[in-house]
């Protein structure tokens, strides 16, 4: 019997713009109406539909003309009583309050109340600064924080209306820090300059500051009156270091920063409003002259917005076109992560992306070898030394395991000799258990704990002996093709496993794939090499990377992937390297961790492929 949508087919649904991980991801820069003058420094605050700027510099003098923002046009309106620049500000385009600011060459603590129509002086700051940040609700309601007085502040008031109080101080003293928050309860301090450029960010929670995830780009002087809540902000432009000025916008969720579409003209110094990552306005500021120029944030309506999701099938309006949502591997690439403890190469490794396990190896590059019992677990975020295995030792075969609380160690070489020593790790401790029945090192072990399969190393002479292990012994079953040893491998079990590059009478290529029974020769690497970090623990093999090695030498970054026939060639690593770590469960999550050569690393390297939208050709 045919299927129904066989016969009538399927609704397709059709949006005006791609799917996205957030609403803020879909937003774009445009072009709105200049100010009527141009000036740095500016205190911005508001929406992007009713907006203020009030304050700033131009070249030689603090300003204090205020301008108010419709949506769609600047008017000037009353000035402020004193003339002054770097001004802290909070507020609405009706309620606003500008807190210090500079009178050349000091900071000040005079302190100013906006009623929509007039400005009046108001009680003085405890601490008089200059290029703080300012969040708050209204001109009865908000602080300012950090600034320079004159030196680097950490100072942070409180305004009731009536008076400042001394409140919780921040955990790193600067100035020129962007604010954003609308409210006194939750709000947000980014980047700034202590003698240097900052990604530091803190979180304000109505009591206290805690220090959360950095911004991707170091900056300050970024759009004071950033836009945004504490969990929901917006930063833009800004001093990336040394008065360069910089278009990057990122996007703050509450845990992390993304970064989205850039201004159209990098800029530092300027103004900025806005409610949230999804609405926001940005005026004024310094390229290499005073700019009047306003660029307004715009983000697809909420009742629009579709959250992306893998296998997502619809068509693009606006593009004319059909897309699908798949995960990009080829688009992925490196980033930076935590740094090991203990740097070493030759080391044996186990686990995912988020919980992954690094254990033994040599802490010296080059000859003579050393050798080391360490063990250390990564929680996705940092790492943590944990119990040393039993045997310290070096080459030890690279991996086996799906986790860092289950896996095993085999083989390897122990400063005097090979051995055949093999423990398992129960997530807290390393216990001697059956040894392999080939001593041997620089061999590759995948899958897990208790259903693993070790192949190739060094005897001497090199060797394609298998072994398989079922929890309690080893049995040796069909040889590799080829002899090797510093072999790769990944897979999840002793019944499916690849294994790959080594060193035998040359640097290999060589492809090997294991069905349980036996091996067969598949699709060479593209580059020949030894010491390849990989996925080890990959879930199937259909989906695994190879990364770094060496290749006659010296080092290479070279990532590649499999997807079940071929390899293809990727974004590389930061770093060239050989006999690392490496963890993951497929192309799409890896982690590369230690390795050589000279001096032997102790850098993360974190591998992430995200979504994207690819359009449907027909062919």
């Amino acid at each position: 019997m045919a299927n129904y949508s066989d016969i009538k087919g399927f609704t397709v649904q059709t949006l005006s713009s791609d799917t996205a991980a957030s609403q803020g991801a879909t937003g774009s820069w445009s072009s709105g109406a200049n100010l009527n003058l141009a000036r740095n420094y500016i205190a911005g605050a508001g929406t992007a539909t009713a907006a203020i700027a009030s304050s700033g510099f131009t070249p030689g003098t603090g300003r204090n003309e205020t301008e108010i923002w419709n949506g769609s046009t600047w008017t000037e309106t009353a000035d402020l009583s004193d003339s002054k620049y770097g001004r802290m500000p909070f507020g609405t385009s009706t309620s606003q309050v500008v807190a210090g600011g500079a009178t050349p060459p000091t900071g000040s603590s005079e302190s100013e109340s906006w009623d929509g129509s007039s400005w009046t002086e108001i009680a003085e700051l405890n601490t008089a600064r200059k290029d703080g940040a300012g969040f708050g609700s209204s001109n009865t309601a908000g602080y300012v924080v950090s600034g320079k007085a004159p030196g680097y502040s950490d100072a942070n008031e409180n305004w009731n209306g009536s008076s400042w109080t001394e409140s919780a101080e921040n955990n790193t003293a600067r100035m020129e820090v962007v604010g954003a928050g609308k409210s006194t309860s939750s709000a947000i301090i980014i980047g700034g300059y202590t003698g240097s450029y900052v990604n530091n960010v803190e979180l304000w929670n109505g009591s206290s500051w805690t220090e959360v995830n950095e911004i991707n780009t170091t900056r300050s002087a970024a759009g004071q009156g950033a836009s945004g809540t504490g969990t929901d902000a917006l930063v833009f432009g800004g001093d990336s270091g040394g008065g360069t000025a910089s278009a990057v916008t990122e996007s703050w969720d509450g845990s992390s920063w993304t970064e989205l579409a850039d201004l159209s003209t990098a800029i530092r110094l300027q103004g900025g409003a806005g409610a949230s990552s999804v609405s926001a306005l940005s005026f004024g500021g310094y390229t290499s002259s005073m700019q009047s120029g306003t660029e307004v944030w715009t983000a697809t309506p909420a009742e629009e917005f579709v959250q992306i999701q893998e296998g997502q099938l619809y068509f693009n309006s606006t593009a004319n076109a059909f897309k699908e949502t798949i995960t990009d591997i080829p688009g992925a690439s490196w980033a930076s992560g935590a740094s090991i403890n203990d740097g070493r190469n030759a080391v044996g490794s186990a686990g995912t992306t988020t919980a992954a396990l690094l254990f033994t190896g040599d802490p010296v590059s080059g000859s003579p070898s050393g050798i080391s019992a360490n063990t250390e677990k990564y929680d996705g975020s940092s790492w943590t030394e944990v119990n040393n295995t039993n045997t310290a030792r070096r080459e030890c075969f690279y991996g086996c395991g799906q986790t860092n609380t289950a896996a095993l160690c085999a083989g390897g070489y122990d400063g005097s000799a090979k051995t055949g020593n093999v423990e398992t790790w129960d997530g807290t401790n390393w216990t001697e258990t059956t040894n392999l029945n080939q001593t041997r090192n620089g061999g590759a072990l995948v899958g897990t704990s208790t259903a693993a399969i070790g192949f190739a190393g060094i005897e001497p002479p090199y060797t394609g002996k298998t072994e398989v292990w079922n929890g309690s012994t080893w049995t040796e079953v069909s040889d590799l093709n080829t002899s090797r040893y510093t072999i790769s491998g990944a897979g999840p079990s002793y019944t499916a496993a690849l294994a790959f590059g080594g060193y035998g009478t040359t640097y290999d290529a060589e492809t090997e794939e294991w069905n349980g029974t036996s091996w067969t020769e598949v699709s060479d690497l593209n580059t020949a090499r030894y010491g390849i970090g990989a996925t080890v623990s990959a879930s199937s093999l259909n989906s695994i990377l190879a990364f770094g090695g060496d290749e006659a030498p010296p080092a290479n970054n070279k990532t590649e992937f499999w997807n079940g026939s071929s390899w293809s060639e990727l974004a590389e690593l930061s770093s060239n390297r050989f006999q690392m770590g490496g963890a993951g469960t497929s192309g799409t999550g890896a982690l590369s961790f230690g390795g050589a050569p000279n001096p032997v690393a102790t850098s993360t390297e974190e591998w992430t492929a995200s979504l994207a939208n690819k359009t449907i050709t027909a062919s």
